[in-house]
């Protein structure tokens, strides 16, 4: 999750670059046996290695992911740098759904890096398991299911992935970022303009799935933002306990009403972009309650989305 949204330049990546192996994907549709496990892998790691535990994921998995590399202009707060978006094409539709998170985590002032639980280890592990259940069904529509790179660093992944999909292929964008506990799915920000579909469609999706939603009209930046400077509807989800839910919307749309101490601020955002950010944050049901959650999303807008 991005506290500050920062406008940056990408040279033009090469889609096809750094292709895996092709192979038909043969997902297997069993059950998810220990999504903290998974998680494991990467929380702690630099994000290189990161990258490359979920690339193996997506390859247990049966599935066939791309790399993307692009390399960022420098600026006067940050060199050029090489960046990896893993990418799994899911179907042939003629327009795209994309499904993404931001897997890499933030560096701190020590120049060593977060553990990357909360965000964005738990989501990025989430679509690996995502994209196998997807790939299993019968879709109209293609599906992206994409994990950015540099999302911390000013949305550099996910700006350089537009810039490589410049076609008007992408029909809608689901984002998820930062699984802070079971309880609630926060999704918005609603008070952005031409995303009314996609919110219906989580509505839906809420309802079959029986998970408890709540409308952010302002909500925290993330890759969402690159998808809505293109003017392509989006969303941008995350879980959280109900109360600290319910607490993360007064601080961010209460104001001077909001009945909260001065100064309060809420739990997730003492753990994120900080060394607390480690697995004793993760929550195994949130996981499944979000992948769940964005399975039902991408159906339903693969059925309501011409």
């Amino acid at each position: 999750m991005a506290l500050a949204c920062a406008t940056t330049t990408v040279t033009e990546p090469d889609l096809a670059l750094r292709p895996e192996t092709p192979r038909k994907p043969q997902p297997a549709e069993r059950s998810w046996d220990d999504p903290l496990a998974e998680l494991t892998r990467i929380v702690g790691r630099e994000n290189a290695e990161r990258g490359d535990e979920l690339l193996a994921l997506f390859r247990e998995r049966g599935l066939a992911p791309q790399v993307q590399e692009f390399r960022t202009e420098a600026t006067e707060r940050s060199p050029s740098q090489v960046g990896r978006n893993l990418i799994v094409t899911i179907g042939d539709g003629p327009r795209d759904i994309v499904v993404g998170a931001h897997y890499d985590a933030i560096r701190l002032r020590d120049g060593t890096v977060s553990g990357g639980a909360v965000d964005n280890g738990a989501a990025s592990v989430v679509l690996t398991r995502a994209a196998q259940t997807l790939a299993g069904r019968q879709l109209r529509h293609r599906v992206r299911v994409v994990l950015f790179d540099l999302e911390e660093i000013g949305l550099r992944g996910s700006s350089a992935y537009i810039v490589s999909e410049g076609d008007g292929r992408i029909a809608a964008m689901v984002n998820a970022d930062v699984i802070a506990g079971d309880g609630t799915l926060m999704y918005g920000p609603t008070s952005h303009e031409g995303n009314d579909a996609v919110y219906r469609s989580l509505r839906v999706a809420c309802t079959a799935t029986g998970v408890s939603c709540m409308e952010f009209p302002r909500y925290p930046p993330s890759d969402d933002r690159s998808f809505q400077a293109a003017g392509i509807p989006n969303v941008s989800i995350g879980m959280n306990e109900t109360v600290a839910a319910h607490q993360m919307w007064l601080v961010l749309n209460g104001g001077a009403e909001s009945g909260l101490e001065s100064g309060f601020m809420p739990a997730v955002f003492r753990v994120i972009h900080t060394p607390e950010d480690t697995m004793q944050h993760a929550n195994e049901t949130a996981m499944r309650r979000l992948h769940d959650l964005i399975v039902a999303l991408v159906l339903e807008l693969d059925k309501t989305l011409e």
